[in-house]
């Protein structure tokens, strides 16, 4: 079959977005089928014999919203290639306009279509006043949790399966750290966004956490891992850079986009990704909490649906409450424990191992392309 996946942000090198890793991922490992995707001009992945790009010149590299014009460019990318097209993929936040227009675009083709939901926090978010039924109308919809699942299927939607995220644990290489006596003590990561941490959590908060560590780990390091997207992002980053001047906080590492994800990982001791609201612009299971825990780093987050999906499965460490003193404290005990940091990082690289790989991910969706597919 040939497949259309269409995607917010542009098919193009570094593998830093959650989506762009999961539908390259998928089309590399299931080489039955031909994947069109649009990409940026420039930077290319390795080629594929299965996979074929479509270079775009309305969208740069590292913007997550389309702009009009990319807009308009994948519309009449969907038309010119619509004929030779069995499959449309669409990994995308639908909203009112997208649905109306590809789901009679479908219908009126014949065509055999598959939504994919980032995130049903991000869903709703966007979609307040409209029902929620009417935005899916593809032969399958995929969620990534049994959380959004089962908030789809009470609202209606037809044909929803869940298949969990993958992580490519070829390219994360063989798990490395989980003796706390060879990790590379004590610094600890946050893989996220600034907007997300401010939206989900706070950046006073996240201060707050460090403080506490390093009055009892003097020598204890932060890394912000956070993509600066738009000028929100600029500006947050700003005001975060200034909060940790007014401070006198020096231990804080500021990083934009990182070409080596798992290096820097494996850099780290452990992850950390405080929330007490939902998450709203990323996928709802984050795949960098999934690929610090491959790696052997004990990761810590919030009890916000469907993350507490990730305890259930034995990654990690969930925090009950939303205060920086039970971030802290499970730091500490992760940082100076040599058995507790083990027993943390060998059950998560498990859980991962077990329920999040990218084969196990190819597998299902290889499933469901041939379910449609008759």
């Amino acid at each position: 079959m040939k497949i259309f996946t269409i995607t917010m942000a542009p098919i193009s090198p570094p593998y830093n977005d959650g989506a762009k890793n999961i539908v390259m991922g998928i089309a590399q490992r299931i080489k039955k089928h031909l994947f069109y995707f649009v990409s940026s001009l420039g930077n290319k992945f390795a080629p594929e014999t299965n996979i074929a790009f479509i270079p775009s010149l309305f969208q740069k590299p590292g913007r997550h919203s389309m702009s009009i014009l990319q807009k308009l460019y994948v519309l009449f990318i969907t038309v010119l290639i619509a004929k030779k097209i069995d499959v449309f993929q669409f990994f995308i936040t639908p909203q009112p306009y997208f649905s109306g227009f590809y789901s009679r675009f479908v219908k009126k083709n014949g065509k055999k279509s598959v939504q994919i939901l980032t995130s049903i926090h991000t869903l709703f978010n966007k979609n307040a006043n409209v029902p929620i039924s009417s935005l899916f109308f593809a032969d399958r919809v995929v969620v990534h949790s049994d959380y959004a699942k089962e908030k789809l299927t009470a609202l209606g939607v037809k044909n929803v399966i869940r298949v969990y995220p993958g992580v490519e644990t070829q390219r994360f290489g063989a798990p490395r750290g989980s003796d706390l006596k060879h990790a590379p003590l004590p610094r600890v990561i946050y893989p996220g966004t600034y907007k997300i941490l401010n939206d989900s959590y706070s950046f006073s908060e996240l201060l707050k956490i460090a403080l506490l560590v390093t009055k009892k780990i003097r020598n204890a390091e932060f890394v912000m891992a956070c993509r600066v997207r738009t000028k929100e992002d600029a500006k947050l980053k700003k005001e975060f850079a200034v909060l940790l001047k007014n401070n006198g906080v020096e231990n804080f590492t500021l990083l934009d986009t990182v070409e080596d994800m798992p290096a820097l990982f494996n850099s780290c001791a452990a992850g950390i990704m405080p929330v007490r609201r939902p998450m709203v612009g990323i996928l709802e299971i984050p795949l960098v909490l999934l690929e610090l825990a491959v790696l052997g780093k004990p990761v810590i987050y919030g009890n916000i649906a469907p993350l507490d999906e990730l305890e259930r499965h034995g990654i990690g460490i969930k925090i009950s409450g939303d205060g920086a003193d039970a971030y802290a404290e499970n730091l500490i005990r992760c940082l100076k424990d040599a058995k507790f940091y083990s027993d943390v990082a060998n059950k998560s690289q498990d859980g991962v191992k077990r329920c999040f790989t990218m084969d196990a991910m190819a597998a299902e969706y290889d499933k469901i392309y041939s379910e449609i597919g008759g």
